[in-house]
């Protein structure tokens, strides 16, 4: 209880001194955690159903981005027409990529599914250099969206509000179709008890591809939304990656809702700590308090945390992968 009264105090500082930065910050922290969202959705589908740690899984985001360009500005076509297609192309592509290395390797070890995908990232990450060069890319927004909403202390741009919006939409579908669903229903059986549900009839194999290519559409959109925003380089998959894995694990190995609350959660702590030390710093003229760079460590901060709290993560279960 004494933590949550110095955040909420600390957050009211923040807040008080500079209200339109703090609003600019949150709402920061809250796109660039459904980024994350909808990138660990996808490494959580796949690691927590299929046991596979898709190193390549940053490499699909990435692509998404690339796609984006290459639909908006080479084909000349809509971003409306790539926000549709590309997570369509990606999840196809995962789906490949599945059927030709991943399954085999299914009553592997791990280690011999993380080694896989990390050559296959590192190919991916080849190949779009040479089809797109290694110079940073860009892509025109939407007029509809390249306009700002007014807070009254602060403009929001718009395209990062579509962005929640579409994130919340896709995170919601995903979760229904697994938790609501006889298709996720069964997924789930076979998930506990292969072999058993195949007896009754279950197309295991089927299901199992169809979520890859779920988590891989994930991830495409992901790309779609970043690469639109804020632009696209080849290191951006590895970047986001590592974050993704982080919000895995915080969130608890295979539960969507915890990847939700914990990409969340590190988004927010991303952005806003910087600025509440800031104006701590500036409130109480002890300089130490702006620590430089603080906002890059968070994630890594939150995980330690949580794992010294709970070692298997916010709301991971008990026996899940062990």
């Amino acid at each position: 209880m004494a933590l949550i009264v110095v955040l909420a105090l600390l957050l009211a500082n923040a807040f008080a001194m500079r209200p339109g930065l703090f609003v600019d910050q949150v709402v920061g922290g809250l796109v660039y955690g459904f980024i994350l969202v909808l990138l660990a959705l996808g490494l959580s589908i796949i690691l927590g159903l299929l046991g596979v740690v898709n190193f390549a899984h940053g490499a699909l985001f990435m692509l998404g981005a690339y796609l984006t360009f290459q639909v908006v500005v080479e084909w000349g076509l809509s971003f409306w027409v790539a926000l549709f297609v590309v997570p369509l192309l990606v999840g196809a592509l995962g789906i490949v990529i599945e059927r030709t290395v991943l399954y085999r390797l299914y009553d592997e070890t791990p280690l011999i599914g993380l080694l896989a995908t990390f050559g296959l990232a590192l190919m991916l990450d080849e190949a779009t250099r040479a089809v797109w060069g290694a110079s940073p890319l860009s892509v025109p927004t939407p007029e509809v969206l390249s306009s700002s909403f007014d807070l009254v202390i602060t403009n929001v741009a718009n395209f990062r509000l579509f962005t929640v919006l579409v994130s919340v939409c896709a995170i919601t579908a995903v979760y229904l179709l697994i938790e609501r669903t006889d298709f996720g229903l069964s997924v789930r059986a076979g998930v506990l008890d292969r072999e058993m549900a195949e007896l009754v009839g279950v197309n295991i194999p089927l299901r199992f591809v169809l979520m890859f290519f779920l988590g891989a559409a994930t991830a495409g959109l992901g790309g779609v939304l970043r690469g639109t925003e804020v632009g696209m380089d080849i290191g951006m998959g590895d970047q986001f990656i590592i974050l993704a894995f982080v919000v895995v694990v915080v969130g608890g190995v295979g539960s969507l809702f915890g990847s939700v609350i914990s990409g969340l959660l590190i988004g927010e702590a991303v952005f806003v700590t910087p600025l509440v030390l800031s104006t701590l710093a500036s409130r109480t003229n002890v300089a130490a308090f702006d620590i430089s760079g603080i906002g890059g460590l968070m994630p890594y901060l939150v995980m330690i945390i949580v794992l010294l709290v709970r070692p298997r993560g916010l709301f991971g279960q008990e026996g899940f992968l062990e």
